[in-house]
C-alpha cells in the first residue's frame, strides 16, 4: 500500500492530457496471408524504470464482429518511444479437431489481462518483495466451430472458457507459460469459495501486501457479479483464493476495474447493462482491503453505452474514463473525481476522434474506447499515469481495410501534485 494522504489534500489535480498518434498499430512479425492490427492496452509495471502494455491483436479482412487474434506483452521505459520490435507473444488463436464430433474448431483469445509485481520491489518495510518479477494472467478462450473459410461465427455454438497464464522478468526477457486446465473445468475456481471467475476486468491488478488485487467478473451457482480477487503465490504459481463480490449479485455488470486511492482505500467501478445501468457510472469504496464496500458515487446519464473504467493520476487523483453521452464512441474524456469522493468533477476530453480525423474512411463511426490506466515508473525515474485506449473505424468490423489511425494508443494524463508511487524500489 502507497503512502496515504489525509482526505482534505485529496483534490482533484489534472493539468493536461497527451494526444499522439497510434502507438501500437501492425506487430513486426505479420502471420502469411493474414492482417492484424493492434487495438486494446493494459499497462503496467515490469521493473524499476520499465513498463510493460498487454496489447491485443484483432485480425482484419473479416466480416465478424471482435474476431481477436491473442495478446502481444510490449516493454517500453519512454513513452516516446514504444516499439513492437522484441513483442512477446503471449498468447494466440488455435485451432484443433473435436475428438468426439471430428468437426475443427477454433479457439478465439481475448485479452490477456491480470497482475505483475516489478522485479526488484520492496515491501514496505524496505525488505525484498518475495514475489518479485512474477505475476499471472487470464483471457477469455472461446471455442467455436470452424466455417470452410476458416473462421468462425457468433450465431454458432460455441464454449466459453478462462485460460490462465504465469509470466517473469528476469531483467532481460518477459516469458509466460500457459496453464493446464483443470480436468472438467472451464472457468477456474477461486480458492474453495464456490465463486468461478468467468473474465477479466478491464485493468491490471493493485498490490495489497504481498498479495495482488484483481478486478474480474465471476459465478457462482449461477448468478454472476463482479468483484474483487485476491491473488495470492505459493509453490511458484499465482492463484486466486478469495473473491468480494461487489455489485449487486444478478444484476448486469461486466468489465470491473480497481484503483487505490490516495488515502490507501480502494475505488471500484464496473460497465452496467440493460435495465437503465448503460449509460449509469458507480463507484464503490472499501477501506479494508476489499472485504466490505459502500456505494459512494451514483452517476446516472453520464456516460455512452461502452466500456469504462476508474484510474489515478500519479498524484493520486481517482478519474472515470467513458465516451461522451450522445457520441457514440467517438469522443472519450475523463472525469476526476472531486475532493471529497462524493461526486464526479467535469468532464475533460481525451479525444474526439471525429473532430480530430475527419469522418471515418469507412463510411461509419469511429471508436475510441476501452481505456485501461496505470501509474508506472519509467526510465526518466519520474512517475507517469499511462492511459491506454484503442481506436478502430465501426467498419473494419464489416471487412474494411484498417483505417490510417486504427490502433492502440498509450497517453500520459498529467498532474501537478506529488507522486504517491504504487510500488517501492
Amino acid at each position: 500500500m502507497p503512502d496515504a494522504k489525509p482526505a482534505a489534500a485529496m483534490a482533484p489535480r489534472v493539468t493536461w492530457i497527451t494526444a499522439g498518434q497510434a502507438d501500437l498499430t501492425e506487430p513486426a512479425q505479420m502471420p502469411e496471408g493474414k492482417v492484424l492490427r493492434y487495438g486494446l492496452g493494459f499497462p503496467f509495471q515490469v521493473a524499476k524504470g520499465k513498463a510493460a502494455v498487454f496489447c491485443n491483436l484483432r485480425l482484419e479482412n473479416v466480416t465478424v464482429y471482435d474476431y481477436e487474434y491473442g495478446t502481444d506483452v510490449i516493454l517500453f521505459d519512454d513513452l516516446a518511444n514504444i516499439s513492437t520490435e522484441g513483442a512477446v507473444p503471449v498468447s494466440r488463436n488455435e485451432t484443433h479437431k473435436d475428438p468426439q464430433t471430428g468437426e475443427d474448431r477454433i479457439v478465439v483469445k481475448y485479452p490477456v489481462i491480470g497482475g505483475f509485481v516489478p522485479l526488484g520491489a520492496k515491501r514496505a518495510d524496505g525488505t525484498p518483495h518475495p514475489h518479485a518479477g512474477t505475476g499471472f494472467g487470464i483471457c477469455q478462450a472461446i471455442s467455436f466451430p470452424m466455417n470452410d473459410k476458416g473462421e468462425f461465427s457468433w450465431k454458432d455454438k460455441y464454449i466459453h472458457r478462462l485460460e490462465s497464464h504465469q509470466f517473469s522478468y528476469d531483467g532481460e526477457a518477459f516469458t509466460g507459460v500457459k496453464g493446464t486446465p483443470q480436468e472438467g473445468h472451464t472457468h477456474p475456481p477461486i480458492g474453495d469459495t464456490g465463486w468461478r471467475i468467468n473474465a477479466p476486468g478491464i485493468t491490471n491488478a493493485v498490490p495489497d501486501g504481498d498479495d495482488l488485487l484483481q478486478a474480474l467478473h465471476a459465478v457462482k451457482g449461477g448468478v454472476s457479479a463482479s468483484g474483487l480477487a485476491r491473488w495470492r503465490r505459493s509453490e511458484g504459481v499465482w492463484r486466486p483464493v478469495e473473491f468480494s463480490p461487489v455489485t449487486p449479485q444478478g444484476e448486469s455488470w461486466a468489465e470491473p476495474s480497481v484503483v487505490r486511492d490516495g488515502d490507501g482505500s480502494l475505488l471500484f467501478n464496473a460497465r452496467g447493462v440493460g435495465e437503465g445501468r448503460a449509460n449509469l457510472v458507480k463507484v464503490w469504496r472499501s477501506a479494508d482491503a476489499g472485504a466490505t464496500w459502500e456505494l459512494i458515487i451514483d452517476s446516472p446519464r453520464t456516460r455512452q453505452e461502452a466500456p469504462v473504467s476508474i484510474s489515478r493520476t500519479a498524484d493520486g487523483t481517482p478519474y472515470i474514463g467513458a465516451c461522451l453521452p450522445a457520441h457514440g464512441r467517438e469522443t472519450l474524456c475523463i472525469w476526476p473525481l472531486k475532493a471529497d469522493r462524493t461526486a464526479l468533477g467535469n468532464a475533460i476530453v481525451v479525444r474526439t476522434a471525429r473532430g480530430e480525423f475527419g469522418p471515418p474512411p469507412g463510411g461509419s463511426t469511429w471508436m475510441v474506447d476501452h481505456p485501461s490506466g496505470a501509474v508506472v515508473l519509467l526510465g526518466d525515474g519520474k512517475w507517469h499515469n499511462v492511459l491506454a485506449y484503442r481506436i478502430l473505424q465501426h467498419a473494419e468490423f464489416s471487412g474494411k481495410e484498417p483505417a490510417r489511425h486504427s490502433g492502440c494508443y498509450l497517453e500520459e494524463v498529467f498532474s501537478s501534485g506529488p507522486a504517491i508511487p504504487p510500488w517501492r524500489f
